[in-house]
């Protein structure tokens, strides 16, 4: 079996959680969803779209970057939205930042709606998989 290495970004809200940022196991990592939180535990952008796909996008790259990964190593994404992604105006705000964040780097790609997330504030979860450079 691989060596299995937690990442950890010391976000003090998860220190009580039974799960872990993200782990390495051999070349991938596997990161738990990420959220619109702050290292406090504090909602950041509530009721907005643009501030809290940044903050997950911003959260995963800090747990990469605990493996010597970056967002240009993404290789899959799954999008959890509690907004309605059926309306082009938010599925277009969403793609905005992330390109912001991944350019034209595309890893394969999953969004859902969903009822409900851990708080009724976030609007958006993102779970990831990357692959370590050079591997």
């Amino acid at each position: 079996m691989a060596h299995i290495t937690q990442l950890e970004p010391k976000f003090s809200w998860d220190d009580n959680t039974p799960l872990t940022q993200g782990v390495k196991v051999g070349n991938l990592i596997y990161l738990s969803g990420q959220v619109a939180l702050d290292r406090d535990g504090n909602v950041v952008g509530k009721d907005d779209l643009v501030a809290q796909t940044r903050k997950c996008f911003e959260n995963i790259r800090d747990v990469l970057q605990l493996a010597g990964a970056s967002l240009s190593d993404l290789v899959k994404l799954t999008t959890y939205f509690t907004v309605d992604i059926a309306d082009p105006a938010v599925t277009r705000t969403y793609w905005n930042v992330r390109e912001e964040f991944l350019g034209s780097h595309k890893p394969a790609s999953t969004g859902l709606r969903v009822q409900s997330l851990i708080y009724r504030e976030l609007l958006l979860e993102i779970d990831a998989v990357a692959i370590l450079p050079g591997s």
